[in-house]
């Protein structure tokens, strides 16, 4: 019993951790890859074995890139993706870093000049993945949809954190009324912070702030040392994630926890400027800088 016991505490935090460092759930932390991996159906994912040889948990090439994507439960099922990360790992090196790409960033879609984040709702996360593959040239392995929802209710759950919020933040009919200071925020708060985007560096200065928030989330539920508080986490974003990563695939994330740790993570967004086409904003991206970008260093 003792030994279930202690074999349990590392497997959670393990996976926090890689979670953290490699697929950030952009909104949410870690907690919800072991959900997946012990909660969800044994339908969902292959029959794994309780080895932890790396002959048995392997990802597919050096490379493996996992498309993140955010999305507002309150806006519908078919509404367009709120966020965009593209979460890469170098197997070989172990490195990972996180591409945030601004929702308004023109590409396109089935032939169309459009905005990136309208894929989801022209056709869901396989029109998502093609695009983004097809944008940035490089193959997508596998996704992680995550529920906006889920941010507000573990933000909720760990009392809230602590942000510095830079400006004035107001936009009543978003639901936004933040005042600039060092401060406590709750669930619904912190998701008004991450996706305000009236700054002058607009959806720059909100992808930074989604990843500043995904760290404080993420130090504050490692901060947890009961294994029942973990457990309240995991199960409070039991029905905030959908994903097509297999058992295996999870397994290979959590032994490249700590060598990726070590390593640090990179943070990058994709570079452009903004600018009205046809009375429509669009983010143009600078793509002569795409190559060294893609990098991971």
């Amino acid at each position: 019993m003792k030994k279930r016991r202690r074999r349990q505490k590392i497997d959670i935090r393990d996976v926090i951790a890689i979670i953290l460092i490699i697929i950030i759930l952009l909104m949410i932390g870690g907690y919800m890859v072991y959900n997946m991996y012990f909660r969800l159906p044994t339908s969902s994912f292959p029959p794994t074995s309780d080895s932890n040889s790396a002959e048995e948990d392997e990802l597919i090439g050096e490379r493996f890139n996992i498309l993140l994507l955010g999305l507002d439960g309150r806006a519908g099922l078919n509404d367009r993706s709120d966020t965009l990360i593209l979460a890469s790992l170098d197997q070989k090196n172990k490195k990972a870093q996180l591409l945030s790409i601004p929702r308004d960033t023109r590409v396109k879609i089935k032939g169309n000049w459009d905005k990136i984040n309208a894929a989801y709702a022209y056709g869901g996360v396989e029109l998502s993945k093609q695009t983004v593959a097809d944008f940035l040239g490089v193959n997508i392995d596998r996704y992680v949809i995550i529920n906006f929802e889920g941010l507000v209710k573990l933000v909720d759950e760990i009392g809230g954190i602590e942000v510095d919020v830079p400006v004035r933040m107001y936009k009543p009919l978003e639901g936004i009324d933040l005042q600039p200071g060092l401060q406590l925020l709750n669930g619904e708060e912190v998701l008004a912070y991450s996706r305000f985007r009236d700054t002058k560096g607009g959806d720059l200065d909100r992808s930074r702030r989604q990843q500043e928030v995904i760290k404080l989330i993420a130090q504050k539920v490692l901060e947890e040392r009961n294994i029942n508080q973990i457990m309240d986490f995991i199960e409070i974003a039991r029905e905030d994630i959908r994903t097509d990563l297999t058992g295996r695939e999870i397994g290979a994330l959590v032994r490249l926890a700590s060598p990726i740790m070590e390593n640090g993570l990179a943070t990058k967004l994709l570079p452009g400027s903004g600018k009205y086409i046809d009375n429509i904003w669009y983010y143009l991206p600078d793509l002569t800088k795409l190559e060294e970008l893609l990098l991971i260093s």
